[in-house]
């Protein structure tokens, strides 16, 4: 049941990555859309709180999409050596 299992969970990094990558763009189109309504609104300081946390956003979804490669890298070396050691 274990090997069984490890067929299914044996990409969660690559899984992991996307779905992080996946929710930044997700937060990053949030704080747009607050950004505009709160100007549509008049309310400045929420805007301004927004537009700070959309550049901390945009900051990590860069520094994901920078690191994908490494990450993708990493992850097919070590199943390659995973999947020499299986057929040792």
């Amino acid at each position: 049941a274990q090997s069984i299992s490890g067929v299914f969970a044996g990409d969660e990094v690559m899984k992991g990555s996307l779905a992080s990558y996946t929710f930044e763009h997700m937060e990053i189109a949030s704080y747009t859309i607050l950004i505009a309504a709160a100007n549509a609104a008049g309310e400045a300081e929420i805007a301004r709180v927004c537009e700070q946390n959309l550049r901390e956003e945009e900051a990590m979804a860069e520094w994901l999409k920078s690191n994908l490669p490494q990450v993708t890298e990493q992850f097919l070396a070590r199943a390659e050596l995973d999947s020499d050691s299986a057929k040792r």
